[in-house]
């Protein structure tokens, strides 16, 4: 009996803190789409967490958004808020969770427009920062 517990104890000590870990991973971009009806153009936009994007009168906050590892099902999900500006009063039309993989469930009502997300994902901020060194400078010191 001691080795038995001896064994299982060993074999939760060997498991790896990634398996237990959560399935989410905290996102920095989110991918949103834009539907405006009148004009049906459709606008595809990335908005940065803590930052607002305008989209027509609306104001688009996103507070929070994770998407799931790669050994999961895929799936998308945002924490946004969204101002519609298009009264005297400024006022939150929409304000909670939307999932990708189903926009129909938590959508903005919106007679003018229409709003999902498409997509979460962590960008890394020094790569999309360009080098001082030009391509051609970068060839001819290479050769």
């Amino acid at each position: 009996m001691r080795t038995l517990n001896l064994f299982i104890l060993i074999t939760l000590l060997s498991i790896s803190k990634t398996t237990l870990a959560s399935q989410w991973i905290e996102g920095n971009r989110i991918v949103i789409q834009g539907l405006d009806k009148i004009t049906a153009r459709i606008k595809t936009f990335e908005v940065d967490v803590s930052k607002t994007h305008k989209f027509g009168v609306l104001d688009i906050f996103v507070e929070r958004c994770i998407f799931s590892k790669p050994i999961f099902k895929p799936e998308s999900l945002a924490y946004i808020r969204i101002k519609d500006n298009s009264d005297r009063l400024s006022e939150v039309k929409f304000k909670g969770w939307m999932f990708a993989s189903s926009p129909a469930l938590s959508a903005l009502e919106n007679s003018v427009y229409d709003i999902s997300i498409l997509a979460c994902k962590k960008v890394d901020k020094q790569s999309e920062k360009s080098s001082s060194v030009s391509p051609k400078e970068r060839m001819s010191t290479s050769n």
